[in-house]
């Protein structure tokens, strides 16, 4: 299927912004969330003032927008190593390049203790391949870069069990690749844009791994070797950076782009405050997407930045069988039963529901959305005078919000 650039929302505008920069500058670290929403960003290349391949972690914290030290480090400094969150809260750190050689070793960050411990080794020593989380907890870890097998480009694969601490043999990527990100889409997939392989590639892949297998999805609207990567609300995915030679000459790029999954489209959206290849990118439980660090201009980066996500701030307020919200920016209002979690899910079938899913697009401004009962919730409303409902509204490209009304009868 190829994939055609599609045309960005004027009413949401996404947009990157500065935050506060790292504690040191580093080419080609990896990043992951933790539990309690703030961000690891772990190894990678420090030419300044000394080279140095980075032992040392640093925390973001979304709430103040900065980074700061830990103590702890990993055994051998790396670039580009293999990282990502894991089920239990702990991050996987394996592989990557310690200045002489490619490493097959791993450890993990616990971030209970503030330590890290060995875990199994890679089945090949590898940097730069495509790393991301799958649905029931592994780790697929696709493509990358090995100067143990001869400087060689990867095809193959291998999955992380975080319930074993060891690597299995996966399948092929369709072409070897190295300088990918993986990202998480939609249906546990696995998506893997750009890179390189004796040219910049457009080329994308996708893993299923209810298929256990890869296959092409089109392309990227521009060639790119070491973009940043991350998961985005409603199945999407952000592709930022990268470097290719459509100037003539190898340059780094601020172009920006987001692949929406249900569609299978890429949309360009404004660029990167800073062109910059090799960076950490990982979505922050905020729906903010933290992309860190990097390459440009022949010197590693301590900047960082953050795209933004539309507000999800509401007011609702009832009058009679309609709910009125006022919203600031273009989303989906809705009314729901108390008993639906979360509004973009499909609607599951519910004995004992009371209220019918209803919903408008609409905003800024003010968005009305009727509210229909079931029999049992008409019945339940007349017998004892009140019902609660629940209504969220979702900024397109944005995360939903939610909050719980009473609804009484006669009114």
């Amino acid at each position: 299927m190829l994939i055609a650039p599609a045309t960005a929302s004027a009413v949401n505008p996404v947009s990157f912004s500065q935050v506060g920069n790292l504690t040191t500058q580093r080419e080609s670290p990896g990043a992951a969330l933790l539990p309690d929403g703030r961000a690891l960003v772990v190894g990678g290349f420090d030419d300044s003032p000394t080279p140095t391949y980075l032992k040392t972690a640093e925390i973001f914290d979304p709430k103040t927008n900065s980074f700061s030290p830990i103590g702890a480090t990993i055994p051998t400094g790396v670039y580009w190593p293999q990282v990502a969150s894991l089920p239990d809260g702990r991050v996987l750190v394996a592989g990557g390049y310690d200045g002489t050689n490619d490493i097959a070793t791993a450890v993990v960050f616990n971030p209970n203790t503030g330590s890290f411990s060995p875990v199994g080794s890679l089945l090949t020593a590898r940097d730069s391949a495509a790393t991301a989380p799958l649905p029931d907890g592994r780790v697929l870890i696709a493509g990358g870069f090995s100067t143990t097998s001869g400087d060689e480009v990867l095809a193959s694969s291998e999955i992380f069990n975080p319930q074993t601490n060891t690597f299995s043999p996966g399948p092929s990527l369709p072409d070897a690749k190295y300088g990918a990100p993986g990202v998480e889409i939609s249906n546990g997939r696995i998506l893997i844009p750009g890179g390189y392989n004796d040219d910049y590639l457009n080329s994308v892949f996708v893993f299923d791994p209810t298929s256990n297998a890869f296959s092409g999805l089109g392309s990227l609207p521009y060639r790119a070797y070491a973009p940043a990567g991350a998961s985005m609300p409603q199945g999407r995915a952000l592709v930022a950076g990268g470097a290719n030679d459509a100037s003539g000459s190898r340059d780094e790029v601020s172009t920006a782009t987001i692949f929406d999954s249900a569609t299978n489209t890429f949309s360009p959206i404004g660029g990167l405050v800073h062109k910059r290849e090799e960076a950490a990118a990982v979505e922050l439980k905020d729906g903010r997407v933290l992309v860190a660090a990097g390459w440009a201009d022949g010197d590693a980066l301590d900047t960082a930045e953050v795209l933004s996500v539309p507000s999800n701030s509401f007011t609702s307020k009832l009058k009679g069988r309609k709910v009125k919200f006022s919203v600031t920016t273009e989303g989906v209002a809705q009314v729901t039963d108390v008993s639906t979690k979360v509004a973009t899910t499909a609607k599951k079938k519910k004995k004992a529901k009371l209220v019918k899913t209803t919903s408008k697009h609409g905003g800024p401004g003010k968005i009305i959305v009727k509210i229909k009962l079931t029999k049992r919730g008409a019945a339940q409303l007349a017998s004892k005078g009140k019902l609660k409902v629940r209504v969220v509204y979702t900024p397109d490209g944005g995360v939903a919000a939610t909050k719980k009304l009473k609804l009484r009868a006669g009114k």
